[in-house]
């Protein structure tokens, strides 16, 4: 009998297949794990051709748009470790460089000039710190800026540019100086673990580790008036809501009208700090007041020489430049200025080498920074979009400019008076004017286009502190009414009542809120804290409506264009302005309008001696220092688009 059984042959076994199969798979898996944890290995002098080109033998073929602004410095790091990458660890970022990211970041954050960011090269590293480095030549450039970084970081913080307030106490890397050179110290806490330096650098994590504080280099403040004392009168009682700012003579005005600071004067036993409603003291500027047309025709003769000359060519489009920049822009940049007269070293020197002519340096820094003040131009020193479109505004639409504003100053009266108040709406400033100085200035925010603050001429009235507010009629119809039915309670709470025609003040009932809307009452917003016209209002009768006043919206006033308002004009220091006009009535100073700036009573003031009031709209002008000052024109009014922004 045969035990071949030829069908049993036919079944072969998978077995061994799926083994052979299952050892394939698992060496490519380890294969393919293996190759992913290799991590390219970078050769130790491979930038050091890129590097000795740059820093040595020729620094004008350096590639980025950012310039290095401490070439000296740099090379001399370089010099020093053999042109090798200091911040990278194969082609990562070490954990030192993010140390200095986040260092640089902290910095920038609690200053508000864009040129901290400009000189940490923060726009680039945010630009390009996205993906790892997959060329050497880009690795070397980052390596090169994030020294240069560094180098203005340890200036900056041993020449106390930077306020310690703005860097924050815990996980920032101090900087100290070293027998080796800079180095960077360890984090006070346990640092977070990162292969990139990217997230400091796009917009995630710019403000978390700032402080709130300004930097002093970069803003006044005045803290040293916070921590003064201020003497009192002693305890008053102001029982009358309306009196003549002269029948106040129970007390002897003691300090001089002619001083640049005005104290409070009183008993030494009385003195108290500083309310928190307070300016601070009232210091007089004692600056030369312009205006003068004998001087605008003078820069309008010089003007129409310049563009009858054809020297004057427009600045091409191209990178934003600031100083330490390098390009052909900047030469151009120079003999633009030079014309202007702001930069005004270019001939006392014998001309540029074409290397020189071409660098952003000093000199030209500052001339772009006077440029941009008599401008209204941001201060920065930086040859933005902004700066650009001012600066290439023709000498033939300047003069045409000057002469528009000529008239306007002709229709004012030649003499404006021993005392006046000129607000100039282009220009968003307050300035208080005594014998052709100006004693007081201050920011202001002025109407939208839609509701333009109005040119007038009037006078001061009167000064009142805590003001009630009677809405207008066409803010009651389109924005108070529909808030107030929505949440009756909620505006009562801010002070605001229906009036009838009695006087009456009535609850924000439906049925009053609906007379109020058909016209038979009014809608008034009493005195206090949530007064939207704040704590002083200044009356000065016009057809208009329009009066000065304070605000609770302080935070307008660091804004570079103001035009938020319904076409009053609302007032930065509204308190220095009223110590200004009271102080040659009688017994006024800084610790009495204190007083009548807290609660909810209202205090008017009628002045005997009346200052005049010039709203003016002039988009060009000529200051005390004799400098030609251009504003956009905001409302149209000079029909020129050109100066339009």
């Amino acid at each position: 009998m045969s035990y071949f059984n030829p069908e049993r042959r036919k079944r072969k076994s998978l077995l061994p297949l799926l083994t052979l199969g299952s050892l394939c798979v698992f060496a490519l898996y380890y294969a393919f794990a293996a190759n992913q944890k290799t991590v390219p290995v970078l050769p130790e002098n491979a930038v050091r051709p890129h590097l000795v080109r740059w820093l040595e033998e020729n620094p004008d073929a350096w590639p980025a748009q950012d310039p290095i602004f401490n070439p000296a410095a740099v090379r001399r790091i370089y010099q020093r470790t053999d042109y090798r990458l200091l911040w990278f660890d194969n082609y990562s970022l070490s954990d030192t460089a993010n140390d200095l990211l986040k260092q640089l970041t902290a910095a920038s954050s609690g200053n508000p000039s864009s040129m901290v960011d400009y000189r940490y090269h923060l726009g680039y590293f945010d630009r390009t710190l996205r993906d790892t480095p997959q060329r050497l030549q880009m690795a070397a450039v980052l390596d090169v800026l994030l020294t240069d970084a560094f180098v203005s970081y340890a200036q900056d913080t041993r020449l106390d540019k930077i306020s310690p307030k703005s860097r924050p106490p815990r996980d920032i890397t101090p900087v100290y100086h070293s027998e080796g050179g800079f180095q960077l110290v360890g984090l006070t806490s346990t640092r977070q673990q990162t292969s990139s330096g990217s997230k400091y650098f796009r917009g995630y994590n710019r403000s978390s580790d700032s402080a709130n504080t300004n930097s002093r280099y970069y803003t006044r403040e005045n803290d040293a008036y916070r921590s003064r004392h201020y003497s009192t009168w002693g305890n008053r009682n102001y029982n009358s809501r309306s009196y003549n700012s002269g029948g106040y003579n129970n007390r002897t005005y003691s300090g001089s009208n002619y001083g640049r600071i005005y104290y409070n004067q009183g008993n030494p036993a009385t003195a108290g700090a500083l309310s928190e409603n307070s300016e601070g003291p009232y210091i007089e500027e004692n600056s030369p007041y312009g205006g003068d047309l004998y001087a605008m025709r003078s820069e309008l003769s010089r003007l129409r020489n310049l563009s009858a000359s054809g020297r004057w060519r427009p600045l091409p489009p191209g990178p934003a430049m600031t100083i330490g920049a390098r390009h052909p822009h900047v030469g151009l940049l120079r003999d633009m200025l030079a014309l202007y007269g702001d930069y005004r070293s270019y001939y006392g020197y014998g001309g540029y080498s074409a290397a020189d002519r071409n660098t952003f340096d000093r000199g030209l820094n500052e001339a772009v920074l006077r440029f941009q003040k008599r401008h209204g131009l941001k201060p920065d020193g930086i040859v933005g979009r902004e700066t650009r479109k001012r600066l290439n505004l023709s000498p033939a639409a300047r003069a045409q400019i000057v002469e528009i504003n000529m008239r306007r100053r002709e229709s004012l009266p030649a003499d404006l008076g021993d005392r006046f108040i000129q607000v100039n709406v282009p220009e968003y400033k307050l300035h208080y004017v005594e014998g052709d100085w100006v004693k007081l200035s201050m920011n202001v925010v002025v109407g939208k286009k839609k509701h333009a603050t109005p040119e007038i001429t009037t006078r001061v009235s009167k000064v009142v502190f805590n003001p009630t507010w009677t809405v207008p009629r066409s803010i009651l119809v389109n924005e108070i009414l529909p808030k107030a039915r929505a949440n009756p309670a909620g505006m009562e709470n801010i002070g605001y009542r229906v009036v009838s025609g009695s006087g009456e003040h009535l609850p924000l009932t439906a049925k009053n809120l609906s007379a109020a809307g058909a016209g038979s009452y009014l809608m008034r917003q009493l005195g206090g804290e949530d007064n939207i016209l704040g704590r002083v209002k200044f009356e000065i009768p016009n057809k208009h409506d329009v009066y000065l006043h304070d605000t609770r919206a302080r935070k307008l006033f660091a804004l570079t264009d103001r035009d938020y308002s319904h076409g009053c004009i609302r007032l930065e220091k509204p308190r220095h302005l009223a110590e200004a006009l009271l102080r040659p009535e009688g017994n006024w100073d800084q610790w009495r309008i204190d007083q009548l700036t807290t609660g909810d009573e209202t205090t008017e003031v009628d002045l005997t001696k009346r200052v005049k009031v010039y709203v003016t709209y002039w988009t060009a002008w000529v200051d005390g220092d004799g400098q030609l000052n251009f504003r956009p024109d905001i409302y149209g009014k000079d029909g020129l688009e050109a100066n339009q922004f």
